[in-house]
């Protein structure tokens, strides 16, 4: 996490609008867990279960809490008043949900712009104090492709990626400690199964970094052919060398092709992987907490288990969403890299060991 010490420098002047946006994605997460709860009291009529029977003896003090409240709010003998009640209570929820996740959005937005602004400023100042000597090193295409497609990679794939960073696994810990709360055992279950997605997902991402580089660099070695055959059209036009000029194009722009080719192929291959994963997992729980059930192994009954369900999908989304976001910051660390060694470069004049002092100007 050390290359990305500049992104959380510049982090650092949106505290405010971070601390906004943690509030603001807990009360929508919390939200979302509601509503999504309220299918028990929803099953509980449908199956014209007993009020209160499905979370008694669970020996959870927050499910009995709830369960409590559900009694109180929802239950009041008429089944198809209690049901409108349900679907109005969703409703409510949902649209509250909603809201706190667009006041999410709205302060996260001017914290990513921000800093892919910073970015492009710092960088820029940087190529204004070099020396002259810097840049008959370094060709000028290949600075004009960090300023402009590196910064831009860097505004795709990891300052895009900070709401997923912060919003996931704050929803994946809140639902976890819900679910926790339900049925430990199921939930250690699933504790058990979540790190070999994670192993799988990482090896993925190691060979994206790779690529990456080789991406980067290609994309400066082709704005450099460009500038300089703009730059000298004159005289190769005289000696006749489109030909050479054109065939060494085409092969930076080949390999760029296979290059980007392969990053798509893994990068694409991440998301279903980990959805496909997380079915998997779903699939398990389902039959190994299906089999419990049936056997009255968990206290718990057919309505609560399937609330419990509810809930464990609302973690695969944001599983997928990390295991993407994990992907392409792995992609964007390279264009990190080639504008830290820009920003990094040092600003050094050297001076002539033969030349002479001038105490004073005279005329």
């Amino acid at each position: 996490m050390k290359k990305y010490s500049r992104v959380f420098q510049y982090l650092g002047h949106y505290r405010p609008a971070i601390v906004t946006y943690i509030i603001t994605i807990l009360l929508s997460i919390v939200f979302s867990i509601v509503s999504i709860g309220m299918l028990l009291p929803f099953m509980q009529l449908i199956f014209d279960v007993q009020q209160g029977t499905v979370t008694k003896g669970s020996g959870s003090f927050l499910m009995r809490w709830v369960t409590d409240n559900l009694n109180s709010l929802v239950y009041t003998g008429d089944k198809l008043h209690d049901l409108g009640v349900v679907c109005v209570l969703i409703i409510i929820f949902i649209f509250l949900k909603n809201l706190f996740l667009y006041l999410s959005y709205r302060a996260m937005g001017p914290i990513k712009n921000g800093i892919v602004t910073r970015f492009r400023i710092d960088l820029y100042n940087k190529i204004l104090q070099l020396p002259i000597g810097y840049f008959t090193e370094k060709r000028k295409g290949d600075l004009m492709s960090r300023v402009t497609n590196d910064v831009g990679e860097i505004e795709g794939s990891v300052v895009g990626t900070l709401e997923g960073w912060l919003r996931d696994p704050l929803t994946i810990i809140v639902n976890l400690f819900v679910l926790f709360s339900i049925s430990p055992k199921l939930t250690f279950f699933i504790l058990l199964c979540i790190p070999v997605m994670g192993l799988v997902i990482g090896r993925l991402s190691r060979s994206l970094k790779k690529q990456s580089n080789v991406v980067a660099q290609k994309n400066g070695e082709s704005i450099s052919i460009i500038e300089e055959t703009l730059g000298g059209l004159r005289v190769i036009k005289a000696f006749n060398v489109e030909g050479l000029l054109r065939g060494k194009f085409l092969d930076t722009s080949n390999a760029l092709l296979k290059a980007r080719n392969h990053i798509g192929f893994r990068r694409d291959m991440a998301s279903p992987m980990s959805e496909m994963m997380g079915v998997a997992i779903f699939a398990g729980i389902l039959w190994f907490g299906g089999r419990l059930v049936l056997n009255n192994e968990l206290g718990l009954t057919g309505a609560l288990f399937l609330t419990y369900m509810g809930l464990f999908y609302n973690i695969i989304d944001p599983a997928k969403s990390i295991s993407t976001a994990f992907s392409n910051m792995q992609k964007g660390s390279s264009a990190i890299d080639r504008i830290e060694e820009v920003l990094k470069a040092p600003v050094t004049v050297d001076d002539n060991p033969n030349g002479r002092k001038f105490d004073s100007f005279n005329d």
